[in-house]
């Protein structure tokens, strides 16, 4: 699932994005295993690159991963999601430049891990989307909160309630991008310029940090936020459960830190995710 090959100084790292899920004990091990090492080896890297193996079929995983859970499972799921993104914070802060090199199509959970590195960087064809709405999903493991923080809330609506993909160029504008390389040799030395700076965190994590697009009780979002539960409704010809849930998700995690936005985040999915009744109308798993 994770092999990593020295690249000069730095340590390459490829993921097979189809076996990225939350809720895997086996990829949480595997995960576990990867930043033990890296953290004992931090004073020697000089960066960590992380790729994605995206196979044929890997922007559907999400169907294969979610689990059936019932009520009685929630309190399970929701150890599993603080478990999982306890190992994610680790790697948002090794302490080492984190760089997410991608390509292709990076959809879910493996967008969901990129978002996680403090530094991405992507091919001309990297193609970036959240899907877990058209499934009737919330998205999870700091999916919202990240890219929320990233984007701010107007630029992320697109990517979290309607699951629209977005291009390299899109993604850089709406800030889940640092850079577009034309090339393998663009990539190299774009993330070989990130090694030289060994600077490695997330804009939320500065202390003068401003939230994209506007604060909440700027008057343009206020706005926006007010229309939008009746747009979702009208869009879908009736309520939205998951879409509804991601927006209270998306408002709510901007008015706490990032580590009880995650928990927030973490309660919505495993709302979604119980009740079969909110994917009436979803493709069945």
């Amino acid at each position: 699932m994770i092999t990593t090959h020295p690249t000069g100084a730095a340590l390459g790292v490829l993921m097979k994005a189809r076996t990225i899920n939350p809720l895997s004990r086996l990829f949480q091990r595997e995960l576990a295993t990867l930043l033990d090492k890296l953290e004992l080896q931090r004073d020697k890297l000089s960066a960590v690159i992380i790729g994605f193996d995206a196979d044929q079929g890997a922007t559907s995983h999400e169907l294969e991963h979610l689990m059936a859970l019932t009520p009685a499972q929630a309190a399970d799921c929701m150890h599993m999601l603080t478990a999982y993104n306890a190992l994610l914070l680790r790697l948002e802060n090794l302490g080492v430049p984190v760089i997410a090199a991608l390509a292709g199509e990076v959809s879910g959970h493996a967008l969901g891990l990129a978002l996680a590195c403090p530094h991405r960087i992507g091919l001309h064809d990297a193609r970036l989307s959240l899907p877990q709405v058209q499934l009737g999903l919330a998205p999870v493991a700091g999916e919202i909160a990240r890219t929320v923080r990233l984007a701010g809330v107007q630029a992320a609506m697109p990517l979290l309630l309607d699951g629209v993909v977005l291009s390299a160029t899109q993604a850089q504008q709406a800030g889940l991008l640092h850079a577009i390389a034309a090339g393998e040799a663009e990539l190299a030395q774009l993330t070989a310029n990130v090694q030289d700076t060994r600077a490695s965190r997330q804009p939320w994590q500065a202390r003068h940090y401003r939230l994209p697009g506007g604060a909440l009780d700027s008057a343009p979002l206020r706005a926006l936020l007010q229309a939008a539960p009746a747009r979702l409704r009208e869009r879908a010809g009736g309520p939205h459960p998951a879409a509804e849930a991601i927006l209270c998700a998306m408002v709510e995690g901007l008015q706490v830190d990032f580590a009880h936005a995650l928990h927030i985040e973490s309660r919505y999915f495993c709302q979604t995710a119980i009740n079969p009744a909110l994917r009436k109308g979803v493709s069945p798993l």
